[in-house]
């Protein structure tokens, strides 16, 4: 019975269902996903660095460039 109205919906209203569609597969692509690529072997990328270091010396004016 339930078959029957997604299909007369299909026909009916397609964007209705393809955007129900696609909204189903978000989160279920949350929950499959990880695990398969860790069984896949995906190793995490280094994170990125969240700011510069700084050289251990004593800092320098500038000179020249005074705006």
């Amino acid at each position: 019975m339930i078959v029957n109205a997604i299909r007369k919906a299909t026909f009916e209203h397609p964007f209705a269902v393809w955007g129900l569609a696609l909204g189903f597969t978000g989160p279920l692509l949350v929950l499959t996903v990880p695990p398969i690529r860790q069984a896949l072997g995906y190793q995490a990328p280094n994170a990125i660095p969240e700011s510069y270091p700084l050289p251990k010396r004593a800092r320098r004016p500038t000179t020249g460039f005074e705006d």
